[in-house]
């Protein structure tokens, strides 16, 4: 009964997603993208507002930058063609596929900054995976089964419901995984509705900044690895402002480079103030747990799709060929003058 409550709630999740786009897509398909301007926008996340840097590294060009606090809504804004360009995450991504949306990833962005972290009550260190075992199977024999807080949906949520296996813990026996938006994770562990959680940075820092809950680990030892985050356009923009797509393309070459150096680190976390409320030493120690990268590994793309179907995430499990579809790595292989499989293709 469990795993058919979650089913049902991250179906509705993931499916907002899509829908919003869909029919944004039907409603826009007459839209105008032969405008001169490039619209870039991404959510509100730490990785995600480096992208507020790239109008810098696109000289010559009319870029503006658009933040979003719901995803659907960046979804929705880029299927009718007032956003030229997204970045979004790749559950998100794999969602837009399944639902069959002309939607083309042109460069990977920045990935890392999961933490799974747990109540100290719990009284584990870091890392201590028999020990969590241990606790999670005493508290299931007990019938109270330990509570882990994830946004469903999300990179977090798949990352961990694949570590957890790999452990030797059944995330939908074992637990009990409970949908709680990264905000509200911090107030569920401090009034006990959950033992742990896995919120993306800097939410997780902000967490144990204020002593709510501990880190565990970093759940990337399975096949999606740390991957996280993907810039995307729509087929539509790619067939009429190629150009432009390969100006984004350039910038992004530019912009990751950028966000590993000094002077770049410290425009992302003035990006970070300017967005947000996070504080400094929360904030400072997200920065040390995020990794940019223009890389789109396909084999753990893959691994998050194939993860999704086994969840009931999407309805019919995506081949290489329909994944490919979706992946371009042309334009980024001629800004960087690395060949495509040195930027993840597998082919």
């Amino acid at each position: 009964m469990r795993r058919a409550r979650f089913t049902k709630r991250l179906t509705t999740t993931l499916a907002a997603v899509a829908v919003a786009a869909s029919t944004a897509l039907v409603a826009g398909c007459g839209s105008d993208t032969s405008s001169d301007s490039i619209v870039v926008a991404s959510p509100q996340c730490a990785h995600c507002l480096s992208m507020s840097l790239l109008p810098d590294k696109m000289p010559g060009q009319d870029v503006t930058y658009q933040n979003f606090t719901k995803l659907s809504d960046l979804s929705t804004g880029l299927a009718s063609g007032q956003i030229n360009v997204g970045q979004i995450d790749y559950t998100a991504l794999v969602s837009l596929i399944s639902k069959g949306l002309p939607i083309v990833a042109i460069s990977g962005q920045v990935n890392g900054g999961s933490d799974f972290v747990v109540s100290p009550k719990l009284g584990l260190n870091a890392n201590d995976w028999p020990a969590f075992s241990a606790a999670a199977k005493k508290a299931k024999a007990d019938g109270h089964p330990l509570k882990i807080a994830s946004q469903f949906g999300t990179v977090q949520d798949i990352e961990l419901r694949l570590e957890l296996p790999m452990k030797g813990i059944d995330p939908n026996n074992d637990v009990e995984m409970t949908n709680v938006p990264y905000e509200g994770m911090g107030q569920a562990l401090s009034n006990d509705s959950v033992d742990a959680a896995i919120p993306a940075q800097p939410f997780a820092a902000e967490i144990i900044d204020q002593k709510f809950a501990e880190h565990f680990t970093f759940p990337y030892d399975q096949a999606a690895g740390d991957l996280t985050n993907v810039v995307v356009v729509s087929k539509d923009y790619i067939a009429k402002q190629p150009d432009k797509v390969k100006a984004v393309a350039q910038g992004m070459s530019e912009l990751i480079p950028y966000l590993k150096t000094p002077e770049g680190q410290q425009d992302w976390v003035g990006a970070i103030k300017k967005y947000t409320n996070v504080p400094q030493p929360a904030i400072d120690e997200a920065m040390t747990q995020l990794s940019p990268s223009v890389d789109m590994p396909f084999t753990q793309i893959k691994a998050i799709a194939d993860a999704m179907y086994a969840q009931k995430l999407i309805a019919k499990p995506l081949t290489d060929a329909q994944l490919r579809e979706h992946i371009d790595y042309s334009m980024l292989a001629t800004a960087t003058g690395q060949p495509s499989t040195e930027l993840g293709d597998a082919q």
